[in-house]
This record gives structure tokens, sequence and C-alpha cells, in this order.
């Protein structure tokens, strides 16, 4: 528990790949940052403002980020991108070295999937000691920018929409996985610094896919696996067709299986 500060958080899907960066206060927040991000909008890849970009294209942030020590700093400034669902579309990061006292400004950029959701989609901007799976700790508070998402070559889908809640004390967030990501073990890594003091956390949560005839995607097919089983009952999860894991085949699996339905291992 952190009483009074910035808690941050990394999820590393299961490649390793950095999916989400995000900060939360849980109380007062500081009164100075170490390294602030001064301002933060969408961009063309020159740095120049644009506010709409297409699927399937890469769309560039323009990340102006203060360093307020007196002493040169290292530091790790991340991007999260989540489109108009609150679906995890990506996440960039770069490492960046600042004189004192000194401004500077960067044009990052995050790729936007083909199966997006079109509409108003949010970035959020953050610095780091370093990643969190390394030990780093938060240096700044979060800062966020809105820019569109317009049509591109996929359909939009995604599993339940979930949002990120505050609460004092806690750091408490859930989030969408798209179904264009990877199901397997995702690391969930959570740090801050307070008072000249870290506190660190790690856990790994677990995103299935029904996929139930293991032929990388989940169809028809799936759904008849599971119609042909339906009345079963007996000890939950024995069989794969109880996707629900409640002793029975019955309506809810299917209904499970059908939100899954388009889904394509990446």
């Amino acid at each position: 528990m952190v009483s009074d500060g910035v808690v941050g958080l990394e999820i590393d899907d299961p490649t390793g790949y950095p999916l989400l960066f995000r900060t939360l206060s849980t109380g007062t927040l500081p009164s100075t940052e170490e390294v602030e991000i001064v301002s933060l909008f969408p961009s063309d890849e020159y740095g120049k403002p644009k506010n709409s970009f297409q699927r399937g294209h890469a769309a560039y942030f323009n990340i102006t980020v203060m360093n307020n020590n007196d002493t040169e700093v290292d530091f790790y400034t991340t991007l999260t991108c989540f489109d108009s669902a609150q679906g995890i579309m990506d996440s960039s990061g770069w490492g960046f070295t600042l004189s004192p006292h000194t401004l500077a400004i960067f044009v990052m950029p995050v790729y936007i999937p083909d199966q997006a959701a079109i509409g108003t989609a949010t970035v959020y901007g953050n610095t780091f000691t370093k990643l969190l799976r390394l030990g780093g700790t938060p240096f700044s508070i979060e800062k966020s920018a809105t820019f569109t998402i317009t049509s591109g070559t996929g359909a939009s889908s995604q599993t339940d929409k979930t949002l990120a809640t505050q609460g004092t004390g806690n750091y408490s967030t859930t989030f969408v996985c798209p179904l264009y990501q990877y199901p397997g073990s995702y690391n969930v890594y959570s740090s801050s610094r307070y008072n000249n003091q870290t506190a660190t956390a790690q856990k790994t949560i677990q995103i299935w896919v029904p996929d139930l005839n293991n032929d990388n995607s989940v169809d028809l097919l799936d759904l008849i696996k599971v119609a042909a089983k339906l009345g079963w009952k007996g000890s939950p999860g024995a069989i794969i067709e109880d996707v629900n894991m409640d002793g029975s085949v019955d309506v809810l699996d299917l209904i499970v299986v059908a939100r899954f339905l388009g889904w394509e291992r990446p």
C-alpha cells in the first residue's frame, strides 16, 4: 500500500513485449516532479500537430520533457494507447538522458492495429527511472491526450470493457485485452518511490482464449464442439467444452465462445 504518492504499472504480454505503462496517484501528488512531462499531443512524424490516424499505420506523438533535477538524469519515456473501446493497442518506450534543468522534445511512434476500434482514442505518457520489470519507479505524473482512429482494413473486436479506477492508498486497475493480443501468461509489475523509499510487486495473470480445437482461431467449429456436448454434467472443467468451468455444458458456454468469434493467433 502506498498512502501518498504515485504508483507505476507495467504489463508485459507472453512474448515479453511491454503492453501497458500507466501511473496513478494514491493521495497527495508530489509538489515537484523530478522528470516532468510538460506537454503531450498527437502529431505527424515531424512533430507537427495531427489528430487523425488510420488503422494499420503508425501514430506519432510530440512529447516535451523537463529535467527538474540539479544533476543529469537517465530516464525511460513511455506511451500507451487505448482505442475507443478501451482496448490496449500498443505501447512505446525509449530511453533518454537529460542535462540538469533542460527541456527536450521527442517524437515517438505507436502502431495502430488493423483491428483497433474506430473513434476517439487516448494516449498516456509517463516517465520512469527504467522499465518496471528491471526495478524502475515513476518519475512523473501521467499526461494524456486524445486522437481519432479512422477506418483501415480490419474490424473492431475486444473482450469485456473495463476501466481504471483510483482509491485512496491503493492502486486498482483492470484493462481490456483485445482479441488481437496473445493468450497466455501476462506479467504485471508495479512500483512506487516516495520519501526515498521504494515498494515493488510482481504478479502473473492468465488470459485464455476458447480455441477448443487448437487451430489457432475461434470460429464456428469451436461453437459446434461445445454444442455437441450440450447437457453434459460432471466435475467443473473436466472437459474443455465446459468453458466456464461450472460443471455443465449449456448455453452459457456457447455465449463465452461466441464472444471470442473472429479471434486469430497473432
